[in-house]
């Protein structure tokens, strides 16, 4: 089968992104024919890491479209334009441009079915255009976010998605949310959960110093739960020398970083910044960690807390909604992961402050636990993951599909 993916943000930096690419591999590995279109820089690559896979690029900071790529969250890992900041010329431009290239890869690639990710603009765009192939969607949970808060093509989008062939969810409270948002048919949204590259991400049962090492991996922004992370850390009562952190990932907003590494200055242990780390690099990071820490705020389906398990790391995240259920009862009740009562909300993304001492105690208490847990047996778990990998995800969709076509 021939199969056009389509992002409208970079194909390699966000978590949607790490899922689409995950999705496309084992597709791959399945014998489909596959192509993408994505949003890229002047200065990006203009070829896609596959060789296999036919790539389309749609080319930001040209005469064309003269901005940043758009991107589905506020805070992305590079720079770009948030939707919010759109004007109607702005969406004229993206429209027209993305059409373009959507009728090149449509003459060229001739696809049999179109799997577009993110249940917002661009998905409408293709709707609105493509009439007798196939069109199912992908939802990471950002767009519902988007959809949430700010009222860009509001109505627009949700008449277009409501024509979907096929929805995917990351989870049940997910599926719930897009039936009611888009008044879309229950039969028609399937809960997929998501995946892991089991290939990069596994347990290599290193030997660990007697520090404790703390890792933190995605966006550097305050949405994430970073800044409560570290003030939890001045909670403990261990020696200085006894636990190091690490926070690995980027973010685009710099003042809001410098904030989140001041507080770092203040922390009684040692905080190591790590930057942007590929998926080799952070791997090696999780192997030499003892816990994996995700205090977010907002998250779609978090494969990072799916590659730190599969590590040995012990987990600390938090109740996300969905998350539970799709990681299952054998993992939950084994020790291994921890979740966080999250704080009252006042968006999406912003806690009550008055709820954030509790939260940072929380986190203190949990990192507690596990680190007595570890201090008492050195080993790090094995944990059967082998149904959360990209493969398995590959054949769910790949399922699917062959019915819808």
């Amino acid at each position: 089968m021939r199969i056009l993916h389509i992002t409208a943000q970079k194909p390699n930096s966000t978590g949607s992104g790490v899922y689409m690419n995950g999705v496309i591999e084992s597709l791959h590995k399945l014998g489909h024919e596959q192509g993408i279109i994505a949003g890229i820089d002047i200065k990006d690559e203009k070829t896609y890491f596959n060789d296999n896979i036919k790539f389309y690029p749609m080319t930001y900071n040209t005469p064309q479209l003269p901005f940043s790529v758009i991107g589905m969250s506020d805070i992305i890992p590079y720079e770009s334009t948030k939707y919010k900041e759109l004007t109607e010329d702005m969406i004229n431009k993206i429209k027209e441009e993305f059409l373009s290239i959507l009728n090149m890869a449509i003459k060229d690639f001739k696809p049999d079915i179109i799997i577009c990710n993110h249940l917002y603009l661009i998905t409408s765009l293709v709707i609105e255009k493509v009439k007798d192939i196939k069109v199912i969607g992908i939802c990471h949970g950002t767009c519902l976010r988007q959809l949430k808060n700010i009222d860009l093509k509001k109505d627009y989008i949700i008449s277009n998605i409501n024509k979907l062939d096929y929805i995917f969810a990351l989870h049940k409270d997910q599926k719930e949310d897009i039936i009611k948002t888009f008044n879309f048919e229950d039969d028609k949204v399937t809960v997929i959960g998501s995946g892991y590259d089991d290939k990069v991400f596994y347990n290599k049962n290193y030997k660990t110093g007697k520090e404790i090492n703390i890792t933190y991996a995605g966006k550097i922004c305050e949405s994430k739960g970073i800044k409560s992370l570290l003030n939890s850390l001045n909670l403990l009562n261990y020696n200085k020398e006894d636990i190091i952190v690490n926070i690995a990932g980027s973010g685009s907003d710099k003042e809001e970083i410098d904030k989140i590494i001041e507080i770092s200055k203040k922390s009684r242990y040692k905080v190591n910044f790590k930057g942007r780390l590929n998926h080799i690099e952070l791997s090696e990071l999780f192997n030499k960690s003892h816990i994996f820490i995700l205090p977010s705020f907002y998250e779609g389906l978090p494969i990072v807390a799916l590659e730190a398990l599969s590590c040995g790391c012990k987990v600390i995240v938090s109740k996300i909604n969905g998350l539970e259920d799709f990681i299952g009862d054998e993992i939950n009740n084994s020790g291994n992961i921890l979740y966080l009562t999250m704080p009252r909300m006042i968006n999406c993304t912003t806690p009550l402050k008055d709820d954030l001492s509790k939260f940072e105690e929380n986190i203190a208490r949990n990192m507690e636990s596990l680190i007595n847990v570890i201090r008492k047996d050195e080993k790090k778990p094995e944990i059967n993951m082998t149904n959360k990998t990209w493969d398995g995800l590959g054949k769910k969709i790949d399922k699917i599909i062959k019915l819808i076509v």
